[in-house]
């Protein structure tokens, strides 16, 4: 795998697209703090997506989501 075990981060160190990244102990990539927001932000949208979409319908059907 090439990767360098690290006692103290108890973490593997290793070479991803060119960059120094962390492993975790099980070999998977420990994404850096700018990928989990990103990450984040995609998921906020696709609940906001949903929640648009589930009030669409309610209303479709006569019934106020903001009454609930």
């Amino acid at each position: 795998m090439g990767h360098l075990w690290s006692e103290q981060l108890q973490l593997f160190l290793g070479i991803e697209n060119r960059q120094l990244r962390f492993f975790s102990p099980d070999g998977v990539l420990v994404p850096t703090p700018e990928e989990s927001a990103t990450e984040a932000q995609k998921q906020l949208e696709f609940e906001r997506q949903q929640k648009d979409k589930l009030a669409a319908k309610l209303r479709e059907l006569g019934i106020d989501p903001e009454q609930l």
